[in-house]
């Protein structure tokens, strides 16, 4: 498969407008081989029935943030966790959890394990501590039926990319993977460039897969964080579209007056946006997952500051200005979604 080389100056051009009126980051994905489709989890009853995407947004827990995700036609949420939502829960506090998805009619597709999970801590007995920890929140997850656990790739400063990946490998293949094995589950990374995450481009990528055959490990996929980069996402996930096992919907806009003044060693020249409101071109991105059968769970990631007031993320509900931003990210995704829309 050719690579594919983004020219800056052909990026710029488009500037800060909706991906619907800004093709950039559309072609050279359109003609790349499909890989195998990934193994995607299916609920009960629905095995022999053609799979989709299950649209979610990513949200403290509580009941009404729950009743909200349904109220606006997502099929599930994504949480993280916080002092309330852990692996230190009882049996009874996770079977009240269950019920009041079950009476919002929504999913807990997934749970988010970032920060305090560094899988390759440079100091031994950190690490044993991350990866110990980290096991039980797969068992988490397990008990509150979701197929996936979203982490980081974690950081060894000063290292050079190989041996991250090499460390990274050995804690997947002899720690995790048993374990994903057993309570059937994948996991995988956000490609989010922060100093715990070293993974986070395909070069980098392709250095951890080659050493861990398991497809129980993938990426959780955001394209935005390629944009920001120059990195095509459109090429990168039909690259890459049989080990993404998770997605977070989130847009980028380059703001190009900015960027023309302070260049992209500046600071305020990209920020995050909502779907369809930045340069992702997501007909093309839902084409490439449709493609590879995925059925996992896409998550509205909001970050956007035009959609969006000042709030305390501890609050049991969401403010009503990101509760807009949320309801216009699902009426923009719907678009693309293949099912019924009655």
């Amino acid at each position: 498969m050719p690579d594919f080389k983004l020219d800056r100056r052909d990026f710029l051009k488009v500037g800060g407008a909706s991906a619907l009126s800004a093709p950039i980051l559309n072609g050279a994905g359109t003609e790349a081989a499909p890989a195998a489709p990934p193994a995607q989890a299916q609920s009960p009853g629905q095995a022999g029935q053609k799979q989709f995407p299950q649209l979610a947004i990513i949200t403290p827990y509580s009941p009404q943030n729950l009743a909200f995700a349904a109220s606006a036609q997502y099929q599930g949420v994504v949480v993280p966790l916080t002092k309330n939502f852990n692996p230190q829960l009882s049996d009874s506090a996770i079977d009240q959890i269950l019920e009041s998805a079950r009476s919002a009619n929504v999913r807990i597709i997934s749970i988010e394990c970032m920060w305090g999970f560094n899988h390759i801590d440079p100091d031994p007995a950190k690490r044993r501590e991350a990866q110990a920890g980290f096991i039980r929140c797969l068992e988490f997850g397990h008990r509150l039926g979701c197929k996936f656990v979203g982490t980081f790739s974690g950081g060894i400063s000063g290292a050079t990319e190989d041996d991250q990946a090499k460390a990274l490998a050995e804690a997947v293949n002899e720690k995790y993977v048993p374990v994903l094995e057993k309570l059937d589950l994948g996991t995988g990374w956000e490609n989010f460039p922060t100093s715990v995450n070293f993974a986070t481009v395909p070069g980098i990528w392709k250095k951890v897969f080659d050493l861990v055959p398991s497809h129980r490990l993938g990426l959780e996929f955001d394209p935005s964080h390629l944009v920001r980069q120059f990195i095509d996402p459109i090429q990168a996930a039909w690259n890459y579209q049989d080990r993404i096992l998770a997605v977070h919907c989130k847009d980028t806009e380059i703001t190009q007056p900015v960027l023309q003044q302070v260049g992209i060693a500046g600071k305020g020249w990209w920020r995050y946006r909502i779907p369809g409101q930045g340069l992702v071109n997501w007909p093309a991105f839902f084409t490439c997952l449709l493609q590879a059968g995925f059925s996992g769970g896409m998550a509205v990631e909001h970050e956007d500051e035009f959609w969006d007031q000042p709030h305390t993320p501890q609050v049991p509900e969401q403010c009503q200005a990101r509760k807009d931003g949320f309801i216009e990210a699902s009426r923009f995704l719907r678009m693309y979604m293949p099912g019924r829309l009655a």
